[in-house]
């Protein structure tokens, strides 16, 4: 497409090219063709009046000017020396009398002037000087000649300024978009995409297909980009998550390890000795699978794989059968749990599986974070112009509002003192954060320093 428009601009430049040339060659030549010679002829036959009538009368004087005398039958009458012709040879009228090219070859220079020999009225022969060009033609005609020669002078002058433009245009337009664009190809090569390919003029998109393919160009690297980034994102995510695999897992191993080494040993005499052993390895193990279960649905989340199968639910129905589960959960935690929610009853299209695996986790979070003995966990549901909204709020240690913006970052844990402490991966937060948004909602939290915190999130109701 671009080759083809550009041989169709070569082709316009090229008759354009042609045309003024041509248009200027024949300006020229018309205007030279008339120019009128006969007022500066006619003053030369006044200036050789006199000789001519000498010349009438058989006298052939001596002038500064080269002259040749025959009659009407081309019979050599008188030559001067310049002529190189004798009395009495024949030459031919009509060739003599008229400016020809072989005359303008051989006497460059010269200007014929012809007169008319007369005796009695009647013509007898003719007498043709040879004229100086200078003597018969004024500088204003000789402008003039130069002025007939100008329309071909501007001709040229408009084709080469055509040219250049052309040259000026293809290089703006054509081949330094498309340098910058070989540019960034190599830079692309190298693996540095962050060279842009210029594709605005005066603010204004290229309407052509340079513009076409730089835009194009353009989105292209965008999107190579934007892969580049997310693949960095991705390789840091797996240093991560194998750093904090490592660190999570080694805790609860090296219990499961220790105590079992003990019951090995002999350590734990006792048959309740032995019950308590294995009772820490059960809960460590329960840990272990915790963590695995979370890591892989994490793994699924960042591949876009975590299964969400929504079904239309009744609220009261669901709100009722998972509070009664919190409430038990919670309790035995000798923490306090209340629960608030509206008595009329709608509709909601959730995945059930992961909406109560998302309230688990903001519960969990809310438990590990708070002093058991004086515990507090609220959960209120809103519903407002068809959207619902589900709080989860604490008396915990609260979060710092500096670390707030990162609380559903992958691994983020803002108690980092306490963080060997905290039983989790820390993907709980982060694999809510996907399910909710593949529900269509958003999470949020609010907190503050040794407040206490509040998580909640919307789904939209039906």
């Amino acid at each position: 497409m671009i080759n083809n428009k550009i041989k169709r601009w070569n082709r316009i430049t090229s008759l354009m090219i042609i045309f003024i040339l041509v248009a200027g060659f024949l300006i020229s030549l018309y205007n030279y063709k008339h120019l009128d010679f006969t007022i500066y002829i006619n003053n030369a036959r006044v200036k050789l009046e006199k000789e001519r009538e000498q010349i009438e009368r058989g006298i052939y004087p001596e002038t500064e000017y080269p002259y040749i005398v025959f009659d009407t039958s081309g019979r050599v009458l008188f030559a001067t020396s310049e002529f190189k012709q004798e009395k009495d040879d024949t030459i031919v009228v009509d060739e003599m009398l008229q400016m020809d090219r072989s005359f303008a070859k051989q006497y460059p220079g010269y200007q014929k002037c012809p007169l008319v020999l007369n005796n009695n009225n009647v013509c007898i022969g003719f007498v043709v000087y040879l004229l100086p060009r200078s003597h018969v033609v004024s500088d204003l005609h000789a402008r003039n000649e130069v002025l007939s020669f100008l329309p071909i002078g501007i001709g040229i002058i408009l084709s080469i300024i055509l040219l250049i433009l052309r040259s000026i245009y293809c290089n703006l337009r054509i081949l330094k978009p498309l340098q910058r664009i070989s540019s960034s190809s190599q830079a692309i090569i190298a693996g540095n995409y962050d060279i842009e390919v210029l594709r605005v003029y005066d603010n204004k998109l290229q309407a052509n297909e340079i513009g076409d393919l730089t835009y194009s160009f353009e989105l292209m690297r965008d999107e190579l980009k934007a892969k580049q980034i997310s693949e960095q994102a991705i390789r840091k995510s797996q240093q991560e998550l194998i750093s904090c695999i490592s660190h999570d897992l080694r805790t609860p191993i090296s219990t499961i390890k220790a105590y079992s080494e003990g019951i090995r040993d002999g350590i734990a005499a006792t048959d309740i000795e032995r019950q308590e052993f294995l009772s820490i390895i059960i809960n460590k193990t329960n840990l272990l699978e915790g963590m695995i279960t979370e890591l892989l649905e994490y793994s699924n989340a960042q591949l876009n794989q975590m299964d969400i199968q929504r079904k239309e639910v009744y609220f009261q129905s669901y709100i009722k059968e998972i509070t009664r589960e919190l409430r038990i959960y919670i309790e035995q935690r000798n923490i306090q749990f209340e629960c608030t929610y509206p008595e009329e009853d709608f509709i909601i299209l959730i995945d059930q599986k992961r909406i109560t695996e998302v309230l688990y986790n903001l519960i969990e979070n809310s438990m590990k974070y708070m002093d058991s003995a004086h515990g507090f966990i609220q959960l209120i549901t809103k519903r407002e112009k068809g959207v619902l909204s589900i709080h989860i709020i604490d008396n915990g240690i609260g979060i710092r509002a500096e670390d707030i913006p990162y609380v559903f970052d992958k691994f983020y844990r803002a108690e980092k003192s306490r963080s060997s402490n905290v039983p989790g991966s820390g993907l709980g937060l982060s694999i809510s954060k996907y399910i909710i948004h593949q529900h269509g909602g958003e999470i949020y939290c609010r907190s503050r320093k040794s407040n206490g915190s509040e998580f909640w999130f919307t789904l939209s109701c039906i």
